[in-house]
């Protein structure tokens, strides 16, 4: 089955629909944000199934039925990855 790829801006990663926490951009967590261009879905903003597998060199992040295009970080989430990254140097 060929996934549609499709663009994600705004994006975060989230544990569940449940969770707002920002997790780490990795497998068996969720993509949400704003996409546009879903053969299934109206653009808009989204909670994605969870994650398989990353390609950072292509931005690319592959779900169950999609594969993601990385656009725009969101900038609260970007704040939280940096933040995550000084405590890791730090420790």
């Amino acid at each position: 089955m060929d996934k549609p790829i499709v663009r994600i801006e705004n994006w975060s990663v989230v544990g569940s629909v449940v969770y707002h926490g920002f997790r780490t951009l990795e497998p068996g967590q969720r993509l949400t944000g704003d996409v546009m261009g879903h053969t299934n879905l109206r653009n808009g903003s989204i909670y994605t199934s969870a994650i398989l597998s990353v390609d950072w060199g292509n931005r690319l992040v592959e779900t169950h039925n999609s594969l993601y295009h990385l656009g725009v970080v969101n900038e609260d989430y970007a704040r939280w990855m940096w933040e995550q990254e000084k405590s890791r140097a730090a420790a």
